[in-house]
């Protein structure tokens, strides 16, 4: 059984409680108060990731991340609510459905519209 993970219960919920059927007490414990981006970004931005079955691992340090994830190079990733929920397999699938749409001229799939073509022209990579 996970140790430590009731505390994210209710506080009157009845596992709090239960003794016999998790570690032999109760949780007391209050739910931690979530990092925010700004917070997360702080204690991962002096890791560097190198790559090899030869890393010494440095027992002097305590960090419980091991590497930067990529996706903090993005401009807006500090500021998500929710940055663990981005799943890939749904954004390619969406990316390649709006590029293929967009191509083939799809009813319905394309992303070429008026809006789209005033934000081009706002950004000045296309005149209208």
């Amino acid at each position: 059984m996970y140790s430590r993970h009731r505390r994210f219960l209710t506080p009157n919920h009845p596992y709090r409680r239960l003794k016999k059927a998790f570690n032999g007490s109760q949780e007391h414990d209050v739910v931690p108060i979530p990092l925010t981006g700004e917070q997360v970004y702080e204690r991962v931005q002096h890791l560097n990731t190198v790559f090899r079955k030869t890393q010494k691992k440095d027992k002097s340090k305590s960090c419980i991340r091991k590497k930067r994830s990529i996706f903090f190079d993005l401009p807006y990733w500090s500021d998500l609510d929710v940055r663990h929920c981005i799943d890939v397999t749904h954004m390619e699938k969406n990316v390649c459905g709006s590029v293929i749409g967009t191509l083939l001229n799809i009813q319905g799939k394309t992303k070429d519209g008026l809006n789209t073509r005033q934000d081009l022209a706002d950004m000045g990579i296309q005149s209208q």
